[in-house]
């Protein structure tokens, strides 16, 4: 059965709750997507301040294909101009103006988007946060040109008192010249054969998930580009 959801679920000590609200802490996410493409970004999906002592990640399996105008550069929020539902095997087929229409005889376990048009766009998948859909990649769709891409079951936590907005390009949090702020080691979290995960914080000794397989450390200057494009 193909799970509609996913959860990771977070445990904070109160010391640690107490700390990340006073030194003002975000919990951002992040997804992997697959796809070859030297150009594909990632994007920032959600964010919030909302520190608790259990928290809770969750995210729908499906993915809407969206078409955008906005420019792809580190730092650069993806406003969406035009999203539609699309699953795999499916093609969204872009019309004048950044619209189109979804149709089926896609590539199996992959999703086309295919430019009818002269017109250059910016593309990718998109999920739903806070009552609006959310980039979570930006990759260039030329005039005429066809991308196809896969969904990855990876999402990456970061603490961080950084602020960046939703729909954000990010291609490492940690930039040079560095911004002045607070960055914690990611956890990359693989969600391929369970629904929901179980993993800790704590604001000294790091993430904590049991050392199993599906999750891994992210040192804080980590390339995100090579870590979330996968070809």
């Amino acid at each position: 059965m193909v799970a509609t959801n996913y959860q990771v679920d977070i445990s904070l000590h109160s010391d640690t709750v107490s700390l990340l609200i006073d030194g003002g802490y975000f919990l951002y996410t992040m997804f992997a997507i697959e796809m070859t493409n030297g150009t594909a970004r990632p994007t920032i999906w959600s964010r919030t301040q909302n520190i608790m002592g259990k928290m809770t990640v969750e995210w729908p399996a499906a993915v809407s294909a969206y078409t955008s105008s906005s420019n792809i550069a580190s730092g650069r929020t993806i406003r969406i101009g035009y999203e539609t539902k699309v699953s795999n095997g499916q093609i969204f087929e872009v019309t004048a103006g950044g619209g189109g229409r979804v149709k089926i005889d896609g590539a199996k376990l992959q999703i086309t988007v295919t430019n009818t048009t002269n017109t250059q766009f910016t593309s990718g998948f998109a999920r739903p946060y806070a009552e609006e859909f959310i980039p979570i990649y930006a990759v260039p769709l030329y005039g005429n040109q066809t991308n196809v891409a896969s969904v990855s079951p990876q999402i990456l936590l970061l603490f961080t008192t950084k602020r960046l907005e939703p729909g954000t390009v990010v291609e490492n949090f940690v930039q040079k010249p560095a911004i002045q702020a607070a960055y914690s080691p990611s956890l990359l979290v693989n969600v391929t054969d369970r629904e929901t995960r179980q993993v800790a914080y704590d604001i000294n000794t790091g993430w904590s998930w049991g050392d199993y397989s599906w999750a891994q450390i992210i040192p804080t200057n980590a390339n995100l580009v090579k870590l979330l494009i996968k070809s």
